[in-house]
């Protein structure tokens, strides 16, 4: 995307289309149609294509927001004074957005290689490295768990509870998940 300012009337649509891909993205997965988020933003077909040329790049500008939401959760988790109760926090807060989002997975994965949704994920996971460190200097979890192992096992977890008519199992899931990375006594 161009760095150049908008119009007011510019920007606003470009945040209703935003909104509209990453609602229609959560509820369905990224297989929606570009007409279908144009219709539920409120502007033409054409407009969506003016500012992503692709559907893939219009997908990638929602991974981007969506991932710096999440640095911004994992800094904030890391001003916290108890690095334990920080990672436990982290991980229901992307539990929570995994779960209530359909696209988010699909679209990471989708986009990974994309360069700014590449450099997005790499500043993130730096960030969480950081914040199992914390957590594994001060006992909070076991030591032979990686960052990677972390992502890796909550979003199995989460993604086996999907299509389940338990909505909340993912959240046992979770739990089982976190009690086995805690350290034992």
């Amino acid at each position: 995307m161009s760095t150049t300012p908008l119009r007011a009337d510019a920007q606003r649509n470009l945040e209703r289309v935003l909104d509209a891909a990453a609602e229609l993205f959560a509820e369905r997965g990224c297989d929606v149609s570009v007409d279908e988020i144009a219709r539920r933003a409120g502007v033409g077909h054409a407009t969506v294509f003016r500012r992503f040329p692709t559907k893939d790049a219009l997908i990638s500008a929602v991974v981007s927001k969506q991932i710096r939401e999440l640095t911004a959760f994992v800094e904030d988790a890391l001003a916290e004074d108890d690095p334990g109760e920080a990672f436990r926090s982290f991980v229901w807060h992307a539990g929570e957005m995994h779960a209530r989002d359909r696209g988010l997975h699909e679209g990471f994965t989708r986009c990974g290689g994309v360069s700014d949704v590449a450099e997005a994920k790499a500043e993130l996971n730096g960030l969480i490295d950081q914040l199992v460190e914390r957590a594994q200097a001060a006992g909070a979890l076991r030591q032979d768990v990686s960052a990677d192992d972390v992502s890796t096992l909550v979003g199995t977890a989460i993604r086996g509870a999907y299509g389940s008519s338990e909505p909340e199992l993912w959240r046992r899931y979770v739990a089982v998940v976190l009690d086995g990375l805690a350290v034992s006594g």
